[in-house]
């Protein structure tokens, strides 16, 4: 029944998608609006009526309707299992270990072997460097250039109000949120993303003994390129002797080895989980915010919560490999050639070649609409058109 219910929404979805070598426009919103349950799913009850009749209001309400139509992911067994812990969130941009072991790297060991086990992350190519990882990361929407600008400068510049970003949500939730950045010059975008204060360049050791005399904390760092290992060493250790290691979570986003990248969890409570399915930086904002219980509605997001039941219903979503509405994606499915318009089934994927193709469709549209709905949220500020509607 799965299977049928699958194959029937992903013929309608074919039935949008042009021919090979082009891309339609958004996926049309099915009729009517699903009605969720905000005790069982990430979902918040908001009011998205299209606003007042200004220049602008038709393509809102054409944003409202799309992310009405969208499922959001379902609470589960681990959602709010953190809530009010530490959380601190680590970039190594240029840092990837493909299996640290205990000898030589000591932290990053300890994070993979008792933390979340990503055996499949990525690390996209944004086309923005540094600045689209980190975007990527904190707000778990999909970097786009604004008015050829990226997503952090277009932040900076034009002070978008993004309420589901990682550092607004944990604020709104009662965390102290501080960003120590590896460079200066765009404080104002991650006061937009939410932190209350940024100290570019600062070592995250040096934060924890100040933060934890504020209550719960979210710090956000950069880890050097070249010294990662002994960065989280210190970073450890200063919350060994601050007490706070059983009270902390430590997620680490590392890179550098082509397309493939690592995704570190730790917390105590989270032994002995794994993720499979493919994932990347974008994920990670949902996916904390679920397990700090924080309100947010995963509609408008993205990324996923890696942690959400219900993948049995049908292949892992797709994970965009580069920062383009025609981009290439991978899933536990296969990947995807988008220049090529090329589906490659995964090895030991079954499937007639027609099932094959209206996979590769529907994920194709999916891919698309996140960076063009993310790009869009960007340009017009659309949450801060709702709220004044």
């Amino acid at each position: 029944m799965r299977r049928t219910i699958l194959l029937l929404l992903t013929a309608v979805l074919a039935g949008l998608v042009a021919a090979r070598g082009s891309l339609p426009e958004p996926a049309a919103p099915a009729m009517g609006t699903p009605v969720w349950d905000t005790e069982c799913c990430n979902v918040l009850d908001l009011d998205l009526a299209a606003p007042q009749e200004t220049a602008g209001s038709a393509l809102v309400a054409e944003m409202s309707r799309y992310f009405l139509s969208r499922a959001p992911t379902a609470k589960h067994e681990h959602t709010g299992v953190l809530a009010g812990r530490d959380l601190i969130v680590l970039l190594a941009e240029n840092w990837h270990v493909p299996e640290p072991d205990g000898a030589s790297m000591p932290a990053l060991y300890k994070l993979r072997q008792e933390g979340v086990r990503f055996d499949a992350a990525f690390a996209p190519d944004w086309y923005q460097g540094a600045e689209g990882r980190e975007f990527a990361l904190l707000s778990g929407l999909t970097p786009a250039n604004v008015q050829d600008l990226s997503s952090l400068t277009y932040l900076a510049q034009k002070d978008v109000w993004l309420p589901f970003a990682l550092a607004a949500a944990m604020g709104q939730a009662g965390y102290t949120c501080r960003a120590c950045p590896a460079e200066t010059g765009l404080e104002a975008a991650y006061r937009a993303l939410g932190f209350s204060s940024v100290m570019a360049g600062a070592a995250p050791e040096e934060q924890v003994a100040e933060l934890a005399r504020t209550g719960p904390f979210l710090l956000y760092a950069s880890l050097p390129d070249q010294d990662g290992e002994a960065a989280l060493e210190r970073l450890m250790r200063e919350l060994e002797r601050e007490d706070l290691m059983d009270g902390a979570a430590v997620c680490l986003v590392t890179g550098g080895d082509g397309l493939r990248g690592g995704l570190y969890l730790w917390a105590k409570g989270l032994e002995g989980l794994a993720v499979t399915a493919p994932c990347s930086e974008l994920d990670v904002t949902p996916t904390l915010l679920d397990l700090f219980g924080a309100a947010y509605d995963a509609r408008f997001l993205a990324g996923r919560d890696l942690l959400a039941d219900g993948a049995e219903a049908g292949p892992s979503p797709p994970v965009a490999l580069y920062g383009s509405a025609y981009s290439d994606w991978v899933s536990g499915a296969g990947s995807y050639a988008g220049a090529e318009g090329i589906f490659t089934p995964a090895p030991g994927q079954s499937g007639s070649a027609q099932e094959q193709r209206l996979y590769a469709q529907q994920a194709r549209q999916q891919v698309y609409d996140q960076y063009v709905f993310s790009r869009r949220i960007l340009e017009h500020d659309y949450f801060r058109q709702i709220q004044a509607r």
